[in-house]
C-alpha cells in the first residue's frame, strides 16, 4: 500500500486544497476502533483507524465517533492506500448530538416498564415481610395472655391439658409458617434488589439526554479506486500510569546462593469518555503536559530597608487579615499542585510464566510494550498489569544503628545491570515468601546501586549500654571543661553460617576551634568514617561467626572553655 500525503491538523471550512466545493464532494461515513493507547503518567495518546474504500475522485471521509474532550491542538491524521491518494485539509468540529433514534427510544421505553415491574413486586414483597412481622408479633402477644380453664359445655368435653396441648401445637405452627412466609419474602427481595440494579445500571449506560462528540472531516482524493486505511492519533486527559514492584527475596540456605526477584508491574487507570477495549496498551515515562521550557530569570534590584511609617491601629488588624489570607492562598495552592508461601504450587514441575512487557530506552523516556491486548474501562478502576520480572544475585548483609533501635535489618543490595533505569515508585517486601512490608523504590540509574531493607532479623541481639560519663576540668594554666562518653555494643548471631553486618554509630562534631571533639579509644576502630559525608558517623563493617558475641567499643571526648556552654545531649 502506498503512503498517504500526511495531513497536519488546521480547520477549514472548504476544500481548498482540492479545488472544489464541499458541496460536489461524496461523504463517506467511516467507523473507527481503537487500536491502541499509549498512556503516560499523566494523561494519554489514543490511536485509531479507519477502514474505508474510496471510489476514484474527491471525497469527504466523515468520522462521527471521537470524544468531545480529545485534545484538538494534538490530532493528526496520515493512512495508506492501494493507489495515489492525497489529503486535503481536515475540519474539527464538537457536536451535540440528541440521542433520540426510534431503535434507542424503544429499548429504554421497554427497560423503563421492567424497571417499573420490578418496583411494583419489591412494594408487595415488602407488604408480605411486613404482614409476616406482625403476625409473629400476634402470635408472641397471644402466648403471653393468661390461661382460664375450660368450661363444661366446651366441644368435645376434653380435658384441660389436652386443649392447652393444642393451643400451643396450633401456635407453633402459625409461628413455624409465619417465619418460612417472611424469609421466602426477603429471598425474593434480594433477588428484586438485584435485578433493579442492573436495570438501572442498562439505563445509564442508554442515557435520555444530548451527547458531545468530535466530528472530524477528512478531504481526500483518490486517482482510481482504492482500499484506505488512516489512522487518527490524538490526546486525552484523564489518565494515569504509574509502576509498582514486588521484591521477592530468597535467602542463602547453605545450599543455594541468595536470589532477589524483582517483579515489575504498572497501575492503569483512566477515566476519559472512552473505553480501552482489547487495545495494543504503551507506558511511556514522558509527560506531555509538563513544562516544556526553563523558567526565566529577571534583574534582581537590592535597595536599602525602607524605614516603616506609623500605621493606625486599625489598619494593621486588616493587614494581619490580608496576610493571613494570603498564607491561606498559599496553602491551597500548595495542595492543589500536590501499590505466603503457597504449598500447593510450590511442588508444581511446570509454574506459569507471564509474559514480558518488551522494554524499550531511548535517550529522553522509556516505554513497555505490554505483552497482551488490554482492556481498561472509563470508571477509574485500577488496572494492574505485568511488565517483566528480573533474577538477581543480591549481597545481603545485616545493618544496625544500636543508637537508635537495638535490632538487626536484613538488607539486600545490587547493581543495576539492566541498561535501563529503575522509576520510582511502590515496592512490595516479601522474605522467603511471607510478606515484611512495604516500601518506596527511588529512582536508579543504569550502574547505580540499590540497597532494599526486608525487616528485621530476629536470630540477632544487639544491645547497647553507655558505659560511664565523666564529667570535669582539665587543662594545668588555664582550666576548660571536659566530658567523656564511652559505649558499648554487644552482638550475638543465631544463624548457623557467617553473616556480614554494618554497626553505624556517632560521635558529635565541631566547627569551632575552642570546641574540640576527639575519638579516644574505639576497639576495634572504625572501618569507615564520616559515612555518606556526614561528619561524625562511624561504620564498623564486621563479620558475625555463629554462636559467638562480638564486642564493639567506642569512647569520645567533648572539651570546651569554662565560661562557655554547650548543649551535648
Amino acid at each position: 500500500m502506498k503512503k498517504l500525503v500526511l495531513g497536519a491538523f488546521m480547520l477549514s471550512t472548504s476544500l481548498t486544497g482540492l479545488g472544489v466545493s464541499a458541496a460536489l464532494a461524496d461523504e463517506i461515513n467511516g467507523q473507527s476502533r481503537i487500536s491502541s493507547v499509549m498512556v503516560f503518567p499523566n494523561g494519554a495518546q489514543v490511536t485509531r483507524v479507519i477502514s474505508v474504500d474510496l471510489p476514484a475522485g474527491k471525497h469527504q471521509l466523515s468520522v462521527k465517533d471521537l470524544p468531545s474532550d480529545l485534545q484538538a491542538r494534538s490530532l493528526r491524521i496520515e493512512g495508506a492506500g492501494d493507489g495515489p491518494i492525497e489529503i486535503g485539509s481536515v475540519d474539527q468540529r464538537v457536536v451535540t448530538e440528541a440521542l433520540n433514534s426510534a431503535t434507542d427510544n424503544s429499548a429504554r421505553e421497554l427497560l423503563m416498564q421492567q424497571l417499573q415491574t420490578l418496583l411494583d413486586e419489591k412494594e408487595l414483597t415488602n407488604s408480605i415481610i411486613q404482614a409476616a412481622e406482625l403476625q409473629k408479633k400476634l402470635l408472641n402477644e397471644m402466648a403471653l395472655l393468661p390461661s382460664r380453664p375450660i368450661g363444661r359445655n366446651d366441644q368435645g368435653g376434653t380435658d384441660v391439658v389436652t386443649q392447652y396441648s393444642n393451643l400451643y401445637n396450633l401456635m407453633g405452627d402459625k409461628f413455624l409458617e409465619t417465619q418460612a412466609k417472611a424469609l421466602k419474602a426477603k429471598v425474593q427481595l434480594r433477588d428484586l434488589d438485584k435485578r433493579i440494579k442492573n436495570i438501572r445500571a442498562q439505563l445509564a449506560e442508554r442515557p435520555n439526554k444530548r451527547k458531545r462528540r468530535t466530528h472530524l472531516t477528512v478531504n481526500v482524493e483518490a486517482e482510481k479506486p482504492s482500499k484506505a486505511r488512516f489512522v487518527v492519533h490524538y490526546q486525552i486527559r484523564g489518565a494515569s500510569w504509574a509502576p509498582l514492584y514486588d521484591a521477592r527475596l530468597k535467602t542463602a540456605d547453605g545450599k543455594t546462593k541468595a536470589n532477589l526477584n524483582l517483579v515489575r508491574r504498572a497501575v492503569i487507570r483512566q477515566t476519559t469518555s472512552e473505553d480501552w477495549t482489547n487495545v495494543k496498551l504503551r507506558l511511556s515515562t514522558t509527560n506531555p503536559t509538563g513544562r516544556t521550557k526553563a523558567p526565566d530569570l529577571f534583574a534582581w534590584l537590592i535597595d536599602y530597608k525602607k524605614k516603616r511609617r506609623p500605621v493606625p491601629l486599625a489598619q494593621p488588624m486588616a493587614m494581619q487579615e490580608m496576610d493571613q489570607a494570603a498564607k491561606i492562598d498559599r496553602r491551597q495552592y500548595k495542595a492543589k499542585k500536590s501499590l505466603s508461601r503457597s504449598s500447593g504450587l510450590m511442588n508444581m514441575k511446570a509454574p506459569a510464566k507471564p509474559r514480558m512487557a518488551k522494554v524499550n530506552s531511548g535517550q529522553f523516556q522509556m516505554t513497555f510494550d505490554v505483552a497482551n491486548k488490554t482492556t481498561i474501562k472509563r470508571d477509574g478502576t485500577r488496572k494492574k498489569v505485568f511488565l517483566d520480572a528480573l533474577s538477581l544475585t543480591p549481597d545481603v548483609q545485616l545493618f544496625a544503628v544500636p543508637k537508635k533501635m537495638q535490632k538487626a535489618f536484613l538488607h539486600a543490595s545490587f547493581v543495576n545491570k539492566t541498561g535501563n533505569a529503575l522509576i520510582p515508585g511502590p515496592v512490595s517486601l516479601f522474605r522467603d515468601g511471607v510478606y515484611v512490608g512495604q516500601s518506596r523504590l527511588a529512582l536508579v540509574e543504569p550502574d547505580q546501586k540499590l540497597d532494599i531493607g526486608f525487616g528485621v532479623d530476629s536470630k540477632v541481639n544487639v544491645k547497647w549500654v553507655r558505659q560511664n560519663r565523666v564529667k570535669g576540668k582539665t587543662g594545668l594554666l588555664t582550666t576548660s571543661n571536659s566530658d567523656v562518653r564511652k559505649y558499648k555494643v554487644t552482638l550475638v548471631s543465631g544463624h548457623k553460617t557467617p553473616m556480614k553486618m554494618t554497626v553505624l554509630d556517632q560521635m558529635p562534631y565541631s566547627e569551632k576551634e575552642t570546641l574540640q571533639v576527639s575519638l579516644l579509644t574505639a576497639s576495634p576502630k572504625p572501618t569507615r568514617t564520616n559515612v555518606d559525608d556526614k561528619r561524625g558517623v562511624m561504620a564498623w563493617d564486621v563479620t558475625l561467626a555463629p554462636q559467638k558475641a562480638k564486642v564493639i567499643e567506642f569512647g569520645y571526648q567533648v572539651v570546651w572553655p569554662k565560661d562557655k556552654a554547650i548543649t551535648l545531649r
